[in-house]
């Protein structure tokens, strides 16, 4: 294959990886919902690696094909399962207030792991082919994506109400606990100014409807 074969390759991924984010998505979630999407995408990854060795023995006329094919198969499970990933991990936390450390612990994790993960199976690729095993690190990572899937089965999808809930009840208690400082500005300004006094040297007081004066008793 050459550059400008391999050039087009990527640009035509590129361009499905957008359209199955933007649209595939959204239709099996509605239909299907995060987690068993979820599910789905993360059995896929382990017999993906499994099988991309394996594309060698093919003829050399089909060998396009079969690298196609799984970077089609590739494209599609990152898409599908990178977005319920993440909308999953939102919604199970405890209160919308730690979501913020949530997602940085989160982000910094898959970054961690993006940066020691080629590493490490560059090594073990180079140990492979140093022992005529070619196929070992697609095998191993192959191995660690079963991991992934059992652990999946034990997944629950969290209730997306709850940390809204939360938020609300939070938002109504600050709100019926804090004191408005404009009010306590007035009450003081109020309890400080001097009161009007009559003829009689006595304090004019708000009348009491309910206590009528003696003018009014006259």
């Amino acid at each position: 294959m050459s550059s400008k074969d391999e050039g087009v390759l990527m640009v035509g991924q590129g361009v499905y990886s957008m359209f199955a984010q933007a649209v595939l998505f959204p239709l099996l979630a509605k239909r299907f919902g995060c987690l068993n999407i979820f599910k789905i995408t993360v059995i896929m990854w382990p017999l993906l690696y499994f099988l991309v060795p394996y594309t060698v023995l093919l003829p050399r006329h089909y060998q396009t094909f079969g690298i196609c094919f799984c970077l089609f198969w590739r494209t599609t499970a990152q898409a599908l399962s990178y977005p319920p990933n993440n909308i999953m991990l939102t919604n199970s936390a405890p209160s919308m207030l730690v979501l913020g450390a949530i997602n940085g612990v989160a982000g910094s994790t898959a970054s961690l792991c993006r940066a020691f993960g080629p590493t490490i199976t560059g090594l073990v690729h180079s140990r492979g082919v140093n022992i005529g095993v070619s196929g070992l690190a697609w095998w191993i990572t192959g191995l660690v994506c079963i991991l992934g899937a059992l652990e999946s089965f034990f997944m629950e999808e969290p209730k997306v109400d709850s940390c809204i809930t939360d938020l609300i009840d939070e938002e109504a208690i600050d709100d019926h606990t804090m004191i408005n400082p404009l009010s306590i500005n007035a009450a003081i300004v109020a309890a400080t100014r001097p009161r009007p006094t009559g003829t009689d040297g006595l304090s004019k007081g708000p009348k009491d409807p309910l206590h009528p004066s003696d003018e009014h008793r006259a």
